[in-house]
């Protein structure tokens, strides 16, 4: 009886130690609040801490995370628009006692959030419309810069700033997909009238070469080769059964006339 009360007492006395902690996960960091002794300033890395259940462990993610924003800006132009841009940025990990006495676990929305969006109305109002685009590198360290100097001090580390998406007016879209048609026609006109610059080119070589295949053949049209080729249609003629011809050697060159016996006699009748 005895040993059964010592083994129930045993199993208790592990359940409520168990109980009795935090596991602090890879990547984050803990601060130890006892509710006797207020925060203990040591900071605590990942791994198990016990601690009273009457304490706790408050936990801080100390990775690098992204925190979005839209912002209704106003551009040096007078253009109304909606920009969304995100920051990366964490809580230092050897300044976590002081962040939690000062801010505590919601320190974006408490330290950071209308910094951001104020900044970045600022520097987003100091450029026309089109130039956001053209710009955009610029305009992310300009907000960056002045963002790290609006909070110094406030135990945070900034990385980055990052134009994630810009929706124009419709009046401005608009016009910026005329002009994008239009590039596109002339680009098109462009390529017809290169097109037709080549095909022009093409017929002037072909031209020439016929030019000069004419004067190679007409050089070549001598009385003697006239003469020549004369004979080889004699020929061919004598051996024909179709019509009969007479042969008169006083043609131009030398050459003789040909004359058809049948389309003579028809004449005759």
């Amino acid at each position: 009886m005895k040993t059964r009360y010592v083994i129930l007492g045993s199993l208790l006395a592990v359940i409520f130690l168990m109980g009795c902690g935090t596991t602090i996960p890879g990547g984050y960091h803990g601060v130890y609040w006892q509710r006797f002794e207020g925060i203990d300033t040591t900071i605590y890395a990942d791994g198990f801490k016990w601690h009273w259940p009457w304490s706790e462990v408050v936990l801080y993610d100390t990775r690098w995370k992204t925190e979005s924003e839209t912002v209704d800006i106003l551009s040096f132009d007078d253009l109304h628009m909606n920009v969304e841009v995100a920051l990366r940025l964490r809580p230092r990990a050897d300044e976590l006692y002081q962040l939690h006495q000062e801010v505590g676990p919601q320190y974006y929305r408490e330290v950071v959030q209308q910094q951001f969006r104020a900044v970045s109305r600022d520097v987003f109002g100091r450029y026309k419309y089109n130039e956001i685009a053209k710009k955009s590198i610029e305009i992310q360290n300009t907000i960056l810069q002045q963002l790290r100097a609006a909070i110094n001090g406030k135990h945070l580390e900034l990385h980055t700033v990052e134009i994630k998406h810009v929706e124009y007016p419709a009046l401005v879209a608009k016009a910026a997909d005329e002009k994008l048609a239009t590039e596109q026609r002339l680009k098109q006109k462009e390529f017809e009238q290169k097109i037709a610059e080549r095909d022009a080119e093409i017929r002037i070589i072909e031209a020439k070469g016929q030019q000069a295949a004419q004067r190679i053949i007409d050089s070549t049209l001598t009385p003697a080769y006239l003469q020549y080729r004369a004979l080889d249609v004699q020929k061919a003629l004598i051996n024909s059964s179709n019509a009969s011809f007479f042969f008169v050697p006083l043609g131009q060159n030398g050459l003789p006339i040909l004359l058809n016996a049948e389309m003579m006699n028809s004449k005759k009748r």
